[in-house]
């Protein structure tokens, strides 16, 4: 089963309750870390764009802290759920069915570009095509985020069939996020390795780990980001 097709499946059979209704932590930091010192007003003339909003968990938030929203998604139903999760908080963006390795905006177009557990759907030669993507429509001194799987992670250790030496084909059942299509456990080094290879600077990687059933099962993630040369 492709990503494009476990998510499908999840929003028509679960709806909202296929994703979470709140922020990521992670991305509240970034945000608030690098533009919640702006007033208000002023920050209607900041592009952000998340890849991958499924159905606005994000999103909304950064709509209501006044951003010039974005989102894209390839799954259609994610962006029907994500226009409604939109309008309950009374907000708006400008949505669209799109690949983040082939989006559909024009070179230096965003201040910011995020990424919450998106990213890690596509495999390692999509990853580079996809950070391509990100400097290329970034503006100069434009910042990214991501908030990705790491190395680290049961999930990916347990795993029987890879797609490429990060990419699972899928997580094993009993595993935390099985059934999600393909995944990518990324190692700290690559995310650098990515992000330099691609034109972005001022690299940074931190871990941090969660853990399923009990505290018996533990998943590590990245929290990537870097910036656009100015």
């Amino acid at each position: 089963m492709s990503e494009r097709e476990a998510f499908e499946r999840q929003y028509q059979d679960s709806g909202f309750g296929s994703q979470r209704r709140y922020p990521n932590e992670s991305l509240i930091g970034f945000l608030a870390g690098n533009y919640f010192r702006i007033p208000l007003e002023k920050r209607k003339s900041l592009r952000v764009l998340e890849l991958g909003c499924g159905s606005g968990a994000n999103l909304w938030l950064i709509a209501k802290e006044g951003f010039d929203t974005y989102g894209i998604d390839f799954a259609p139903t994610g962006i029907t759920f994500c226009k409604d999760m939109l309008a309950s908080w009374q907000v708006e963006a400008k949505l669209e069915v799109a690949d983040m390795t082939q989006l559909p905006f024009e070179a230096d177009y965003f201040d910011a570009i995020v990424d919450v557990v998106s990213m890690q759907h596509l495999n390692y030669q999509q990853h580079k095509l996809a950070y391509s993507e990100v400097n290329r429509t970034l503006k100069p001194g434009g910042k990214f985020f991501s908030y990705h799987l790491g190395e680290n992670s049961i999930s990916g250790r347990t795993a029987q069939s890879y797609i490429d030496h990060c990419t699972v084909a899928d997580i094993a059942p009993g595993y935390p996020l099985a059934g999600n299509g393909p995944t990518c456990f990324l190692a700290g080094n690559e995310a650098r390795k990515l992000m330099g290879n691609a034109g972005l600077i001022n690299c940074n990687v931190e871990k941090q780990q969660r853990s399923y059933a009990n505290q018996t099962q533990w998943i590590e993630y990245l929290i990537i980001q870097g910036e656009k040369v100015g």
